[in-house]
């Protein structure tokens, strides 16, 4: 059993080892619009659902010097964002987004990805993506000088007719294969949901 002390670590470290073992991690790929209509995009890996109330978790990081990133910025100015979820035909895209570029550029528009109008809310949403949420912002949660947690509600749910069950009248996760993050020591590290399991109700012996 290898054992490390993380409180005792560099925050590199930390962040090498934790990523490394939390892991699949769901990638929430997130449109933003700002003051002057540009439209962002970005991949954010430290991201989870909450289903009771329906709301998205996701953590924020900032710049090297401290500054928001574009996301958290349209975010705190104008409180909505579509998260999406990506399957394995977007992992260039989803990767290439990551890049850091200028506040006046879109990503989407240099991914030359397709858009649609949301229902709610003013940022639109990839319409390649096969699941799309519109959100709005709830509350920004301090965690340091290095990131922010931010809670958003979700009011809308898209999802692509090819990955729905009209049996269950929901997703089903056997009809795709949405991406996740792996570990990040050298550049960073994918992996895509193949085989799935269903079972009965549990039981202990």
């Amino acid at each position: 059993m290898i054992t490390r002390d993380l409180a005792a670590l560099p925050k590199r470290d930390v962040y090498r080892i934790l990523s490394s073992l939390v892991i699949p991690r769901p990638i929430a790929w997130v449109t933003t619009v700002d003051g002057s209509g540009v439209v962002n995009l970005a991949p954010f890996s430290s991201f989870m659902g909450i289903f009771g109330p329906p709301m998205l978790a996701l953590t924020l990081g900032r710049r090297k010097d401290g500054s928001l990133k574009d996301t958290h910025r349209n975010l705190k100015e104008r409180g909505e964002a579509v998260v999406h979820l990506a399957d394995l035909p977007l992992l260039e895209a989803l990767h290439a987004s990551a890049a850091e570029v200028g506040p006046d550029i879109s990503e989407v528009e240099q991914l030359g990805l397709a858009t649609g109008a949301s229902l709610r809310i003013t940022p639109p949403r990839l319409l390649d993506a096969p699941v799309a949420l519109e959100c709005r912002l709830n509350r920004e949660l301090d965690l340091g000088p290095a990131s922010t947690l931010v809670l958003l509600d979700v009011l809308v749910a898209h999802a692509a007719d090819r990955i729905w069950s009209a049996d269950e009248d929901s997703a089903d996760a056997s009809l795709w294969t949405p991406l996740a993050r792996l570990a990040s020591v050298v550049g960073p590290n994918y992996g895509a949901l193949g085989q799935t399991f269903r079972l009965g109700t549990p039981e202990l012996p």
